[in-house]
């Protein structure tokens, strides 16, 4: 089984390529949780839902959010009794954020709620939350302490960003499952997702850290950037804060203590031998840009070679 870390966009685009590669049942997909948001009532999870939104083939593929051909109508309707409405819900996307909210109320973890929608959605990979407890990213600007979700879509990232945090982390447990799966796996992928705010929140929490030191020979990265540029979101900005330098060669020091390999575009060849000797990583080179299925695919190919 290969095991991947995930936030919304990046690492799905790769999944799709090896969904043509991989039985489903050989994929599994530990999900970051903490772009969680309550909206109008409801409990939702956009880094999983696209997830299984993709393994149900019901993903819209246009924006990697939602669900393909969704209409609006809610939507425009609650703009009657809301004062503000900015967070986009489809009318065929509120039934998932309607059914888990209603199992949340009653007790069921975020594991137990994934497990039954993939489920009844005839899902086989296997997608797991990174840790049952509530846990969110804020972003500190001057305009006040923001969730993720107000400082990336109501805002659209147009703040300053004074300060980054995972609020309540220090706490979170982590499934005893996903630290069976780690183990148990034959690659572990760390998907081209933002580092500070997708796969932060999951490589910060204690237990899985711990547990990537030991296993980082089977640790591979996918850059999110190519040169200096992310390939999508706030990347760049946020590492910033962070004082992640906003490159491959940052990339690689970021992760550095918890992988052995890193894949960044052929056009960063030239950072190929600077990574090596300054962390220790291999450093392989490919196409991590991708405009179609065919090209994740393609490097879906090239890391199940590395894995062999």
């Amino acid at each position: 089984m290969i095991v991947f870390l995930s936030g919304g966009t990046g690492t799905p685009k790769l999944l799709q390529g090896f969904r043509k590669l991989l039985p489903e049942n050989e994929i599994c997909v530990i999900a970051n949780t903490a772009d969680d948001y309550m909206v109008y009532g409801l409990y939702v999870s956009p880094d999983v839902d696209t997830l299984l939104y993709l393994f149900s083939d019901m993903l819209d593929t246009t924006k990697f959010w939602g669900v393909e051909n969704d209409s609006f109508i809610t939507l425009s309707l609650l703009k009657r009794y809301y004062d503000e409405v900015w967070f986009n819900l489809g009318d065929k996307d509120l039934a998932l954020h309607i059914f888990r909210t209603d199992l949340l109320s009653k007790g069921y973890s975020l594991s137990e709620i994934i497990s039954r929608i993939s489920k009844k959605l005839s899902i086989k990979a296997k997608i797991l939350p990174s840790t049952d407890n509530h846990i969110e990213t804020r972003i500190v600007t001057p305009f006040g302490n923001l969730h993720f979700q107000e400082y990336w879509v109501k805002y659209g990232g147009k703040v300053k960003i004074e300060k980054v945090y995972v609020e309540g982390i220090e706490k979170a447990i982590v499934p005893k499952e996903v630290l069976e799966l780690l183990t148990a796996a034959e690659q572990i992928i760390i998907g081209p997702s933002n580092p500070v705010t997708s796969i932060g929140p999951i490589i910060l929490l204690k237990d899985i850290h711990a547990l990537l030191k030991r296993l980082k020979e089977k640790v591979t990265v996918v850059s999110p950037l190519i040169g200096n540029q992310a390939i999508s979101g706030p990347a760049v900005e946020l590492m910033k804060v962070k004082k992640i330098e906003p490159n491959p060669i940052g990339i690689s020091k970021y992760y550095s203590n918890i992988a052995s390999n890193l894949i960044i575009d052929h056009a960063d060849q030239k950072l190929k031998e600077i990574i090596k000797n300054e962390t220790k990583m291999e450093v392989y080179t490919s196409n991590i840009l991708f405009k179609s299925i065919d090209d994740s695919k393609k490097l879906a190919e090239f890391l199940l070679k590395l894995g062999d």
